[in-house]
């Protein structure tokens, strides 16, 4: 069971992207989005897709409605593509990993700075 959730969780995965691809093409997200993560359940109701988002806050703001919007719809778009008997319910949650690492080497990147200056 534990090996067909992993293949869902990248099947997913792509067809998520792939889909979220073709919005951003289309205007639909601002700033840089990228699914980071999709998580599912051991009895598959329900599936947690992370995604981070580089850019400004109303960009952050913008992807979190548009994701909202997806979640209701995006077990219908993937249904036909799929054929899977059972589509989880999707759960858009914002990953803020990649930014506190940016955070984190900006601050060695500092104290790095302040080594070779003393």
């Amino acid at each position: 069971m534990i090996d067909r959730i992993k293949r869902l969780e990248e099947l997913f995965l792509h067809e998520i992207n792939t889909h979220v691809t073709r919005l951003i093409a289309s205007g639909h997200f601002t700033g840089f989005i990228t699914i980071t993560a999709v998580k599912i359940a051991k009895d598959l109701a329900t599936a947690k897709v992370y995604y981070s988002v580089f850019g400004s806050d109303a960009d952050k703001k913008l992807a979190e409605r548009n994701f909202e919007e997806l979640r209701t719809r995006i077990g219908t778009l993937l249904r036909p593509r799929l054929h899977l008997k059972r589509i989880p319910s999707f759960h858009f949650i914002l990953d803020n990993t990649p930014e506190k690492a940016a955070r984190v080497e900006e601050i060695f990147n500092k104290i790095e700075k302040e080594e070779k200056h003393d």
